[in-house]
């Protein structure tokens, strides 16, 4: 047999070589043959479509390709794709932001695919100021928020999206309904001009001061229609907005379209809001008791009503908010709009607030995609009724009287005392007050950037925008509300706000071997204008008209027409350096010229440097890539500045005089015309910054955070100083004088706890430590000297804080009480009830000592993200430690002989265990700790994976749910620490539904 086949190859062999084929050729040739015609026989078509895991919108654009190969395809506008591949073959789909997942084929001919979200890929880029900057280049402290971390609730506007979410950001929502919240960026840094951050919004610095008719400057903005939220805290981070950056700054990012077909979204939800707060004061019953152990002789003079007049004022409402949005794009074109509209109601009764708000944002790219063109505009149409303030009449007035009584028709019914000085009805001051404001807010932009193809890496970006915002408020009260100095009151106010931008600048990056640089040169034009007009009236003839005949008032009196602008002039660079992937710098300068300033001192340079080093990236850091997956220190410096105070501080009036200071002519004495004390060279505020900073990763990115530590120095701080006698036309006149220290240390620490098919949970913590510190006030050597401020109610002129050097801003002071054994406070003359600090024998001024500050020493906030099949489960804790409060509406309400002040009045709960019978106004027994932990929302949702048609989920969730606190007032997140200002901060339930289609 072997020889055989020795014979047969031979004779081949022998064929081959005849016709010039060798043998080895040949079966070389015959196996190629047999491959080719395996491979052919098990390659198939192969389809199916993309999406998100989460949301299930379809990925245009997603490369699918067959492994080991460069062969592969993308899918269209739809998500959908084709290819040929082997049976045994393995597919890698890919997308930007997405994780890679490689599919093995098995012979399938459809293999749909969910690509998950990649958290790292979608930090990469983050916005800063004329621009966006990848994360892994930053070397600034600059913290971005998503919406998947957005706080959950009644939202009327995006500044409280974030609070609780980064680490020396403390937001305090504000308890009137719609209101804004007060933000401040590592502690306040100015006592006169604002602390308030700077709010960009797509690249335009806007006015976010108060106006007539409206609640909150924000509240244009749709939060649902925020892609983003940035916040600049250091000053090599801001310094890029020069005069206007000392407190921060805060990019609000919109939603734009993505390439894919159109896709229509709505949101609803339902809100049930209730007030659970305990009322301090004394029940009918208490109340009859108190005033038979304290005037027994006055008993017969009560009512016989039990009227909580809390419940009277207070009430649970329903609110509902509705929106539909469609988004999507082709190849060079996007699309987004929205329209949506929220009816709240408050739970001070006859409270509401009302907006209807637009979204359009359009993107498209020209002449060979080197044009891009993007057009966004937003419009809010906003009613608003403001309830009157009255929930602290509610808790004082007498719990014996009736709300409506028999006699009483000059007062629409409602029982009234007859003393002037007594607290008025708050129910018929609710009923019988309108005032009512309505705002329409329009804001755009057109953003365009060309890339010169002639010189690659050079583009020019010019953004141009505008701001308008036009407010009505009408106030009515008619005659029947009782009032001892009016007889009935009108006013009608209208506010008009223009501001447009003009920002041009030009951006250059490109390589030199291992040096990457990015250069940004620009010009930079704003104008703001508002003005407010309007009338008041008095004594009425008659009700009939309202707020429509001023004729009608006896005294009419015109709101002083009032037309201001103010510009601002800047030049701007940015240069951003990075050689070997490893060592950064980022300098920043800008030039700004303002109309709010004198000629001498009308502009300023404001500068910062930062540099940046990538530790984990060094040779002799490899041995740390096991554990660590990002190390980076970061150190920067700059000067920046404030400007936020009133126009023209530089610029003499004249006024008339008080009537204490007016000339006799005969028999008549006539008021003087004379100029107001100003500082012709008052400048703006300037703010220095050093800031530290370390980016870590831990375990692939699982475990991610920064470390910073910050010294924020402020100079030329605006203050009402006192000036040398006969140096100035007044005693007193705003000029830069102060010095004020804010030093910290933030942490902020985002975890992966776990990562599973039907399970993830990821918890994001922030803490932050900050010391405020005035440091100089006057030029003079009186570092004792204390400037009151802080006003409480229960007597005229009162103040509880004080601006001193060597202390916080805004510190309260007071007397040290005096206690007995058993911890209640002592009683009798004041040298019996309060310490005698400098030894004297009398209490006065002299003895009131600093005894705490209402800003907290440490801020906490804690987010949680859960997820199990499709169930989710979310919440924010805030805290807040360390912070006092002071508790006015005990303060003023809480002694006995309030009982029968300007006829009867109910006191606070605390006057059975202090036994005051006079207030002490001035005691620390109400300065309280207002330490304190709050669930801000949690919520639960649903997603119905199984339907095909639509993408649906169902939410519940509890807003405010829970405050944990030892403070006995009311709320302990007080931004001044002054509870006097009450207003009932409630409970909101509320029940959602997101469709996408």
């Amino acid at each position: 047999m072997e020889n055989t086949y020795k014979k047969m190859f031979k004779h081949c062999e022998q064929g081959l070589k005849s016709v010039g084929i060798p043998l080895k050729r040949a079966f070389l040739l015959l196996v190629l043959v047999f491959t080719s015609y395996s491979s052919l026989a098990q390659q198939s078509i192969i389809s199916g479509q993309v999406t998100d895991s989460k949301t299930k919108d379809v990925l245009p654009g997603t490369s699918i390709m067959i492994k080991g190969t460069t062969e592969g395809t993308t899918t269209d506008l739809e998500g959908n794709y084709k290819l040929e591949a082997p049976e045994d073959a393995i597919l890698v789909f890919s997308f930007i932001g997405y994780r890679n997942m490689e599919v093995p084929v098995n012979g399938r001919s459809v293999i749909d695919v969910r690509l998950e979200e990649d958290i790292e890929q979608l930090g990469e880029v983050v916005v800063v100021g004329y621009g966006t900057q990848e994360a892994e280049d930053v070397t600034g402290a600059i913290a971005t928020v998503s919406p998947e971390e957005f706080n959950k609730g009644i939202i009327t506007s995006p500044d409280n999206l974030i609070s609780g979410k980064v680490a020396g950001v403390v937001v305090s929502p504000s308890t009137e309904l719609g209101g804004g919240a007060n933000i401040r960026i590592r502690g306040a840094s100015s006592i006169n001009a604002s602390s308030d951050p700077l709010i960009v919004v797509d690249g335009v610095p806007i006015d976010n001061r108060g106006f007539a008719g409206g609640r909150n400057g924000l509240n244009f903005i749709n939060p649902n229609d925020i892609e983003s939220v940035t916040v600049l805290k250091d000053a090599s981070a801001t310094a890029i907005y020069g005069s206007r950056a000392a407190n921060g700054v805060i990019i609000y990012t919109t939603k734009s379209g993505t390439k894919g077909k159109p896709k229509f979204s709505y949101s609803g939800s339902y809100a049930s809001s209730q007030y659970f707060g305990d009322n301090p004061f004394l029940s009918a019953a208490n109340y009859r008791a108190v005033i038979d152990l304290k005037a027994p002789q006055r008993l017969d003079e009560l009512g016989e009503a039990s009227t909580n007049w809390s419940e009277e004022v207070i009430q649970a409402v329903e609110s509902q908010s509705h929106e539909i949005s469609v988004s999507g794009g082709s190849e060079n074109t996007s699309y987004y709009f929205s329209l949506s509209h929220m009816d709240n109601k408050g739970v001070l009764r006859t409270s509401s607030n009302k907006i209807t708000r637009t979204s359009v944002k359009l993107s498209t790219q020209l002449l060979d995609d080197n044009l891009k063109i993007v057009f966004t505009n937003k419009n809010a149409f906003t009613n608003d009724v403001f309830a009157p303030n009255v929930l602290g009449a509610a808790y004082t007035f007498d719990p014996t009287r009736p709300v409506r009584a028999e006699g009483y028709e000059e007062f629409g019914g409602f029982y009234e005392w007859g003393n002037p000085n007594a607290t008025g009805n708050p129910v018929s001051i609710l009923l019988q007050t309108k005032d009512v404001g309505q705002t329409f807010r329009s804001f755009g932009n057109i953003d365009l950037t060309y890339k010169i193809p002639v010189v690659d890496g050079l583009s020019v970006q010019s953004v141009t925008g505008y701001d308008v915002n036009n407010g009505r408020n009408e106030v009515f009260r008619p005659t029947t509300l009782r009032n001892p100095t009016q007889d009935g009151f009108i006013s009608l106010s209208r506010s008009n706000r223009r501001n447009f931008l003009s920002d041009n600048y030009l951006r250059y990056e490109n390589s030199l071997a291992r040096l990457n640089f990015d250069v940004t040169a620009g010009y930079s034009y704003q104008e703001f204008y508002r003005e407010q007009v309007g009338y008041f009236g008095f004594n009425l003839a008659t009700d009939q008209f309202g707020v429509n005949d001023p004729a009608q008032a006896e005294t009419l009196n015109p709101i002083a027409p009032s037309a201001v602008t103010n510009k601002l002039e800047s030049v701007f660079g940015r240069v951003n350096l990075k050689y070997d992937d490893k060592y950064l710098l980022t300098a920043n300068i800008r030039r700004d010229g303002s109309t709010r300033f004198g000629e001498a001192n009308r502009f300023g340079v404001f500068p910062s440097l930062a540099l940046g080093w990538r530790i984990l990236d060094e040779d002799f850091a490899s041995g740390l890539t096991s554990v660590l997956s990002n190390l980076k220190l970061r150190a920067g410096w700059g000067k920046i500045g404030n400007q936020d105070f009133d126009d023209f501080l530089y610029e003499q009036t004249y006024g008339f005089s008080e009537t204490d200071a007016s000339y006799q002519f005969g028999d008549d004495y006539v008021l003087l015309i004379r100029p107001t004390a100003v500082d012709p060279d008052i400048k703006w505020e300037e703010t220095t910054t050093t800031n530290i900073g370390l980016d870590f990763g831990f375990l692939n990115n699982r475990i991610t955070g920064a470390l910073e530590f910050y010294d924020k120095y402020t100079t030329d701080l605006i203050f009402f100083a006192n000036v040398i006698a006969s140096t100035n036309v007044g005693d007193r006149v705003f000029t830069n004088i102060g010095e004020m220290s804010n030093q910290g240390v933030e942490l902020s620490l985002n975890t992966i706890l776990a990562d599973r098919n039907d399970f993830n949970w990821s918890v994001n913590l922030n803490a932050a430590y900050n010391k405020n510190e005035i440091i100089k006030l006057t030029n003079q050597n009186e570092g004792g000297v204390a400037f009151e401020t802080g006003g409480i109610s229960g007597d005229i002129g009162q103040n509880i804080q004080v601006l001193q050097e060597g202390f916080a801003i805004n510190s309260f002071r007071t007397y040290k009480q005096k206690y007995n054994a058993d911890g209640t406070p002592v009683v009798g003359s004041q040298i019996e009830m309060y310490e005698d600090i400098n030894g004297d024998e009398l209490i006065n001024e002299k003895d009131l000592v600093v005894t705490g500050r209402p800003n907290a020493d440490v801020t906490l906030g804690l987010t949680s993200n859960m997820t199990y099949k499709n169930f989710d489960l979310s919440f924010t804790l805030r805290s807040s430690l360390g912070n006092e409060v002071y508790n006015n509406t005990s303060s003023a309400n809480g002694f006995y002989n309030r009982l029968t002040q300007f006829g009867f009045n109910n006191i606070h709960e605390s006057t059975l265990k202090t036994n005051f019978n006079s207030p002490q106004l001035k005691s620390d027994y109400y300065l309280e700790n207002g330490s304190f932990v709050r669930m801000d929302n949690i919520t639960l949702g649903y997603n119905f994976s199984q339907l095909d048609f639509v993408q649906m989920r169902v939410y519940g969730t509890v807003q405010n749910a829970f405050t944990l606190t030892g403070y006995s007032g009311f709320n302990p997140d007080i931004p001044n620490g002054i509870d006097n200002n009450l207003r009932p901060l409630a409970t909101n339930f509320i029940v959602g539904l997101n469709l996408t289609f």
